[in-house]
């Protein structure tokens, strides 16, 4: 076998494992065991709102789910053109990584919000 014709093989079947993992992802979501109702969507931490407060839209998981759909769109439309693969240019991994850093950050702000306080302790027993 040459090379050529190996490589060919190698891309179908980590094609054919990619597809297969999809088909088994997206059944699950059919059959409700991934819950994507809150995809788009953070958890309130605001100690003042209520215990089952809904939780808020996210503008930066919205922002990141977008724009890497947009782009790798793009991509896939500009690699049938070329009849090829092509190179992603510079910035547009620069923005890609900006978007995604966007998101983590707002993930890590998240998590830091303020703490109610703890209760006060017992009174100690009289001896």
């Amino acid at each position: 076998m040459t090379p050529n014709i190996i490589a060919i093989y190698v891309s179908l079947a980590v094609c054919a494992l990619l597809l297969c993992f999809g088909l088994v992802v997206l059944y699950k979501i059919v059959t409700g065991k991934i819950d994507l109702t809150y995809l788009l969507s953070e958890t309130t931490r605001d100690p003042s709102a209520p215990p089952n407060a809904p939780p808020k839209a996210s503008l930066s998981r919205f922002q990141f789910l977008i724009f890497t759909f947009v782009v790798a769109a793009l991509y896939l439309v500009l690699c049938i053109e070329a009849g090829t693969l092509i190179d992603v240019p510079n910035g547009t991994l620069a923005l890609l990584g900006i978007s995604g850093g966007g998101y983590l950050v707002s993930k890590g702000l998240g998590s830091k919000a303020p703490t109610p306080p703890a209760p006060p302790a017992p009174p100690a027993p009289p001896q």
